[in-house]
């Protein structure tokens, strides 16, 4: 059975480790990079180059960024006393694109998962205690911005409660976001609604 030339599995093999992409689709994406012209191929390769040299994570709200710390956390436009929690950075970016929050973010890079071995020591839980327990700024709420399914829902039950002793606000955002949903996929309208009917727990 013929195989592959061993550069082309490699990359074959680099392609499965992506969500969603399984050996079939990781071939169809390696020949169509194939058909391309060189040069495409030298800028895709500088691109992903480029993410491994020059992206790292915000020191202060986990997020990624080309510079430290972002773009929201040195705006000083931003309110400062107000963190909005989310899971990953594609969350922050749908919130952003609403153009109705002006608070800062905290990243936590999971939602708490025991079913997929992701207990709370392994997200971003320690970088945000050491923020509220700051007195500059002093943090007044907390927006727990995640997502409306079982292991959104498991991951803000454990933050309110941890941040309870705090005595800082603590709200979740609520009218507009169904049931099950990511927050990724919901509309700028469903998220400004949803941030608007936010809820204190």
């Amino acid at each position: 059975m013929p195989t592959l030339p061993l550069s082309i599995q490699n990359l074959v093999d680099h392609f499965t480790t992506l969500p969603g992409i399984g050996p079939k689709t990781a071939e169809k994406l390696v020949f169509f990079l194939l058909k391309r012209p060189p040069k495409d191929l030298h800028d895709f390769g500088s691109a992903l180059s480029s993410i491994a040299d020059n992206v790292q994570l915000c020191s202060i709200c986990q997020n990624f960024t080309n510079q430290n710390p972002c773009e929201i956390c040195s705006n000083p436009r931003r309110d400062k006393n107000t963190i909005c929690v989310v899971a990953d950075p594609l969350d922050l970016l749908a919130l952003e694109n609403t153009h109705n929050f002006r608070g800062t973010y905290h990243v936590l890079g999971h939602n708490i998962n025991p079913l997929e071995g992701i207990t709370p020591n392994d997200i971003r839980i320690r970088e945000l205690i050491q923020r509220i327990e700051k007195t500059d700024p002093k943090i007044s709420e907390v927006i727990l911005a995640l997502d409306a399914n079982t292991e959104g829902e498991t991951t803000a039950l454990y933050l309110a409660r941890l941040l309870r002793k705090y005595h800082v606000k603590i709200t979740r955002i609520g009218k507009g976001l169904p049931m099950g949903s990511d927050m990724e996929y919901a509309d700028s309208v469903t998220l400004s609604n949803a941030l608007e009917g936010r809820r204190e727990i």
